[in-house]
C-alpha cells in the first residue's frame, strides 16, 4: 500500500480508482452522486493493488483548512478484499499519517451507517444525526485521539 499526490498518480492509477469507486459506489451500492468532486487535486490518495494489478483498496484525504481539520474520503474495497483486514490497514496508514503530518487538527469522516461499528473500533466517535447521502443513509464521525 502506497500514497500519493494528484500530481504523482499515473493515468493507470487514476483510472483505477475513478473505476473502482464507481463499480462500488455508484454501481454495487446503487448510489446517484457525483464522484468526481474536484477534491482528488487536493487529497493525498492511498492505494492498493492485487498481485494481479487490480487496484482493490483505495481511500483518500485532504485538508480542509477553512475548518480546521482533516477529511478521510472515498473508502472502498473491493468485493474480494473486504473481509480480510485491508480495511483495517488502510485506515490505520491513514491514521497514521494525518496524525504525523496535522499532529493538532480534528480527523473527520462520513461514514455509512451500515459500516460504522467498524470505524466506531478505530476510535471514531458519531456526532449528530444520520443524514442521506447519495441514497445511503451516514452519519459524521471525528476522531478520538
Amino acid at each position: 500500500m502506497y500514497c500519493k499526490t494528484f500530481e504523482e498518480l499515473s493515468k493507470d492509477e487514476l483510472y483505477a480508482l475513478a473505476k473502482l469507486r464507481q463499480q462500488v459506489f455508484i454501481v454495487e451500492q446503487k448510489s446517484i452522486y457525483t464522484d468526481l468532486d474536484d477534491y482528488d487535486q487536493t487529497a493525498i490518495h492511498y492505494l492498493d493493488f492485487d498481485q494481479s494489478g487490480k487496484l482493490t483498496v483505495y481511500a483518500r484525504y485532504r485538508q480542509d483548512e477553512s475548518a480546521n481539520q482533516v477529511k478521510i474520503e472515498r473508502v472502498v474495497l473491493d468485493k474480494n478484499a473486504r473481509g480480510k483486514g485491508q480495511g483495517k490497514r488502510l485506515m490505520n496508514m491513514m491514521l497514521n499519517d494525518i496524525s504525523a503530518n496535522f499532529p493538532e487538527t480534528t480527523i473527520v469522516l462520513s461514514s455509512q451507517l451500515e459500516v460504522c461499528q467498524f470505524y466506531s473500533s478505530l476510535n471514531f466517535k458519531t456526532q449528530g444525526e444520520p443524514y442521506d447521502d447519495g441514497g445511503i443513509a451516514h452519519i459524521r464521525m471525528y476522531y478520538q485521539r
